[in-house]
């Protein structure tokens, strides 16, 4: 663009800058003289003369003496980019992951990009995804598809990587990386019910890294706000994927081992454990607080009754949005350093804690 005062040469500078772009020159291509600039904008011979000049200071175009102005650099290459992670499909995805990849997808298309899909299996196989990320300049891959079995093929890419839904450092490869910060959700939960006025803080967390990261995160908060580690107890219990699986794991876990103190907090890192406790407990025991990770039953269409779990909402459909807003701003920029974007995380408070109510207003009680 040409700043400071708009003349009449500024304004038909701008303009034809805007059209050798929409040509798509290559670098050395010839543009027209001044005589044709004229006719062509039915100025002045000396008007014309000032566009190119103006062209030239812009670094868009270079004179060559008797020979006449070129194109001075090659025209940007839009970048390709694909897109490594689970599609919104219904029937195998949780609401939360089923919403965000589709928020994904439209911001895919709001910023003009046609993804190219990629597969965990051909991230599996080296050679075809070499032949299928031939052309692609940036990868945005969901956290779960990097691991012992693609991590040879990621090593190998030439291109810029973004890791989408992750909640720790990916530091296994070379990458941009968007993170929820949790530590402030767990911090307004303690002003709406403290942690320290429980008896026992059950953290139940599964075996991947995600899980692992988000209980690290819970227990550095306990630490800080000086709750007793005696107080605190971690559930590893051994899920690594899958919806049902995860259920049925929280349900087994809970089923032997009813008893629970009186004053427990159940700090559930994926909302089918809330789910699995709710279960449990609603057959004659007395309900703990549940606290949870995912807050779906906001991104569910068919909910039956009112929304139940106090949740941490991950955003994760922002933070998808970020983690390619990234990745766009490193293949603009290829000398740019790599970056860990945080955003915040958000606590809806409903049901599943009994307390404090009164100290929140009206909308923070809404899902």
């Amino acid at each position: 663009m040409i700043y400071g005062r708009k003349t009449k040469s500024a304004e038909l500078a701008e303009k034809y800058r805007e059209e050798l772009q929409a040509e798509q020159l290559p670098k050395d291509s010839p543009v027209m003289s001044s005589r044709e600039l004229a006719e062509h904008f039915a100025v002045s011979m000396s008007t014309a003369n000032q566009i190119l000049n103006l062209l030239v200071e812009q670094d868009i175009l270079y004179r060559k003496p008797k020979s006449g102005t070129f194109i001075k650099h090659d025209p940007q290459v839009a970048p390709v980019i694909a897109y490594a992670g689970p599609l919104p499909d219904r029937g195998n995805t949780n609401p939360v992951l089923y919403a965000a990849v589709t928020r994904l997808l439209k911001y895919f298309t709001e910023l003009d990009i046609e993804p190219v899909l990629v597969s965990y299996h051909t991230l599996r196989h080296p050679e075809l995804a070499k032949r299928q990320l031939r052309n692609v300049s940036g990868l945005l891959i969901y956290t779960s598809f990097v691991d012992e079995f693609t991590l040879p093929t990621l090593w190998n890419y030439s291109g810029k990587i973004s890791v989408v839904w992750n909640s720790f450092n990916e530091d296994r490869i070379s990458c941009c990386q968007v993170i929820p910060d949790f530590t402030g959700a767990l911090l307004e939960f303690n002003q709406f019910k403290q942690f320290g006025d429980y008896d026992r803080i059950l953290i139940v967390q599964a075996g991947h890294l995600n899980s692992a990261a988000d209980g690290d995160t819970v227990r550095r908060v306990l630490s800080r706000l000086q709750i007793p580690e005696k107080k605190i107890e971690t559930v590893k219990l051994p899920v690594t994927s899958g919806d049902v699986n995860t259920y049925m794991s929280a349900s087994r876990y809970f089923s032997q081992h009813p008893d629970l103190p009186e004053k427990t907090l159940i700090v559930g890192l994926s909302e089918y454990f809330a789910q699995a406790a709710r279960e449990i407990f609603s057959n004659g025991k007395k309900m703990p607080d549940i606290l949870s990770f995912d807050n779906m039953e906001a991104y569910l269409d068919d909910l039956e009754g009112e929304a139940y779990f106090t949740s941490i909402d991950r955003n994760m459909g922002l933070t998808a949005c970020r983690a390619l807003d990234l990745l766009c701003s490193r293949l603009n920029d290829p000398d740019a350093e790599q970056t860990i974007l945080q955003i915040p995380a958000k606590l809806v408070i409903r049901k599943s804690v009994k307390a404090g109510f009164s100290t929140l207003s009206s909308e923070q009680h809404k899902s």
